[in-house]
């Protein structure tokens, strides 16, 4: 139910115009609309910062501002507040842009009564107060799927902790190569996300195997790279916003198809499935192994540039080169899996744009 009192900005530069919208709202049966009336964009925005405005009444013709720009100054100042027009332009192009520039509503002035306005009034605060319950839903379950993949990821670190904070440094880079190579914001999650649980096929390998001190036979060998399928297996059913199970099947494929476990090459590998295989090998050879110490980050350098473009991508190869020379991008161990929003726990980026942003 809605309070009694609402209280509404009126930006409205025809003060007989403003008279009329009080008038028609002033005998409104269920609400008392509360009417506080500017005649201009600079003191309405003025206004709104002191808060306590529930609905925006907005003409697009101001003194200060006309059009579209007169929505985005109001929505960028306040984007919690629904905004209704009510304008003399009878235009529909511009009520389709209005309504995308944030408008709950497109009202035209002489063609509107008191029970039509406080219909839409209503409904604008109505359908912004659902907006916001649904974003807040999204949030929530956008942070239990969050903490699903982490305590997968977790859960991988138990089973081989010779590894542990291997994913979440491959996580990491495969990010920051996602970002310096300006990928869209959903492939950067896609990205990160299968990167945090890339491993999750080893939990399908005997402990023995993952920590033997030595060489692997052929056998071994054999079941080790079976983690990819496993764990494509165990995530293909789950309805992710993205193609995790996909990318984490490919992230061992190579350019030439000389890689497991489809042999696919070149564009029939995911993009998202070829920076993972980069940042994989850089982060792994880089990194102490039960059955080699290890071999430092020049060598793994060396191993992404001597194969560019036979084993690995050129434009992640080259992104990932510019990620560590120009931008100071490094390691720093000992940290484990955490949070998406904490890049900088397992990598030191000296360039700001390098740092995601949170959410």
């Amino acid at each position: 139910m809605y309070k009694n009192n609402i209280n509404v900005l009126l930006i409205e530069d025809n003060p007989g115009d403003a008279r009329l919208i009080k008038e028609i709202l002033s005998d409104t049966e269920e609400i008392l609309f509360k009417i506080e009336w500017v005649n201009c964009l600079s003191k309405g925005l003025q206004r709104l910062v002191k808060g306590n405005i529930k609905l925006i009444l907005l003409n697009l013709s101001l003194p200060d501002s006309r059009g579209l720009e007169t929505i985005r100054c109001v929505h960028a100042q306040a984007p919690e507040i629904p905004i209704v027009v009510m304008t003399g332009l009878n235009d529909k192009n511009l009520a389709m842009e209005a309504l995308r520039e944030g408008a709950q509503d497109y009202l035209i002035k002489d063609q509107v009564d008191s029970q039509l306005l406080e219909r839409c009034m209503r409904y604008a605060i109505e359908r912004h107060r659902t907006e916001i319950m649904l974003r807040s839903s999204l949030k929530n379950m956008q942070d239990v799927m969050d903490d699903i993949i982490y305590a997968m990821a977790r859960m991988v670190e138990i089973r081989d902790p010779y590894t542990a904070g291997h994913q979440k440094r491959v996580a990491d880079l495969a990010y920051s190569i996602a970002l310096q190579m300006t990928l869209p914001e959903e492939k950067t999650k896609a990205i990160h996300f299968a990167a945090i649980i890339h491993d999750i096929g080893k939990i399908n390998i005997p402990f023995e195997i993952l920590s033997k001190p030595d060489a692997l036979d052929e056998n071994e060998s054999r079941i080790i790279k079976s983690h990819p399928a496993v764990g494509h297996g165990i995530l293909k059913t789950i309805n992710f916003p993205w193609p995790i199970a996909e990318i984490i099947l490919q992230h061992h494929e190579r350019m030439n198809g000389t890689g497991y476990p489809k042999g696919l090459s070149g564009e029939n590998i995911l993009l998202e499935a070829r920076i993972l295989g980069v940042a994989d090998t850089v982060e792994a050879m880089s990194s102490h192994r039960p059955y080699r110490p290890a071999l430092g980050i020049t060598k793994a350098l060396d191993e992404i540039i001597n194969n560019r473009g036979i084993l690995y991508d050129s434009d992640v190869v080259t992104a990932c080169i510019t990620v560590f020379t120009e931008k100071g991008y490094h390691f720093i161990r000992g940290s484990r899996v955490n949070s998406y929003n904490h890049v900088t726990e397992t990598a030191v980026i000296a360039s700001p744009k390098m740092i995601p942003k949170k959410g």
